[in-house]
């Protein structure tokens, strides 16, 4: 384990308040425009979503605290650069899209997709999570 010198109580309140606001922002984009909480594909979505950032953090928690901190000082607000403001926006947009699209479908029915292929989807986000854990995982 790396040495640090995290103010690890700063750093666990900013990590839980970044989670709670990250996680009812992502409900509401999701949920709100779904029109119900009727909405199986959304939860699945959500607990894999949930599950990837809990289990992220605690890791990080427990084996570099340095990286952490350093991910949780990212973002519009904390980037120094021009250019990754604008990659931090483009990527937030983007992951609202997708939550906006995902809700959209769902109340107007834009699409029938086979439960066979909304399964797919979720293990290929459960393996793409999975590979972003890695990488965090290999600069730990």
């Amino acid at each position: 384990m790396p040495t640090t010198n995290v103010d690890t109580a700063k750093l666990k309140r900013k990590t839980i308040l970044g989670f709670v606001l990250t996680t009812v922002i992502f409900e509401l984009f999701l949920f709100v425009p779904a029109g119900s909480l009727n909405f199986w594909q959304g939860w699945v979505y959500s607990i894999i979503t949930f599950v990837f950032l809990v289990g992220t953090a605690i890791y990080l928690w427990k084996r570099d605290p340095d990286l952490l901190k350093r991910r949780t000082e990212v973002g519009m607000i904390d980037e120094k650069e021009k250019v990754e403001k604008i990659v931090q926006i483009i990527g937030l947009l983007g992951s609202i899209s997708i939550l906006l699209i995902l809700a959209l479908d769902h109340r107007f029915g834009w699409s029938n997709v086979p439960l066979y292929i909304v399964i797919l989807g979720d293990i290929l986000l459960v393996i793409g999570y999975y590979l972003v854990f890695l990488v965090l995982k290999v600069t730990a």
